[in-house]
């Protein structure tokens, strides 16, 4: 078992590949998400849309997983810096229209990271399966802010200022600061 280097953050559970097949653990402290994201129909609607890949429970038993998840392997990984402003703008749009169907079933994403997004078969899909919880009325969406540095600052530098500021998503793997976006927006650096 080889656990995902980039699977590290979230303690709702994390990615491993063991012979060649991708899994998710889901921990005991994410069931009741993870049980309404299942029940309230989201994940079909998701799948159902090509929005998400599905998965398959898995036997397979690990250690502090309160359930394990198999998921289909990518062929291919890409990142967020790589991507082109029209991959990166398809991106942000998958993004919004997972975040809406949430609101649709009483879910909400609970971050909105560029890294929970890959491109299979030439279409976004959205990767992260941890990434719902039951939405309380009234409350905003806490990822707001991560969705604006990750995708919205970005594509507005790369459309308006240069195409090229996407590569610098490299640097910034939590997003751009959106104080620095706002500089390199106005040509004020210094």
């Amino acid at each position: 078992m080889e656990q995902n280097k980039g699977s590290f953050r979230d303690p709702s559970g994390y990615v491993f590949e063991e012979n060649g097949r991708i899994f998710r653990t889901v921990s005991l402290t994410y069931k009741e998400h993870f049980e309404a994201f299942v029940d309230s129909g989201l994940y079909r609607r998701l799948v159902e849309l090509g929005r998400i890949l599905p998965f398959k429970e898995s036997e397979r038993c690990v250690a502090g997983a309160w359930k394990t998840l198999e998921v289909e392997k990518l062929p291919f990984i890409s990142y967020p810096y790589e991507w082109s402003f029209q991959q990166l703008k398809d991106a942000a749009l998958l993004t919004l229209r997972v975040q809406k169907a949430a609101l649709d079933h009483g879910m909400i994403l609970k971050d909105a990271t560029a890294y929970n997004v890959q491109f299979f078969k030439g279409k976004p899909v959205f990767i992260d399966l941890l990434s719902f919880e039951k939405y309380e009325d009234g409350t905003p969406w806490n990822a707001y802010r991560q969705y604006i540095s990750h995708f919205y600052a970005p594509l507005l530098l790369m459309s308006k200022v240069d195409v090229r500021y996407g590569a610098l998503l490299r640097n910034f793997i939590d997003g751009f600061p959106l104080t620095l976006s706002l500089r390199l927006y106005r040509g004020k650096l210094g």
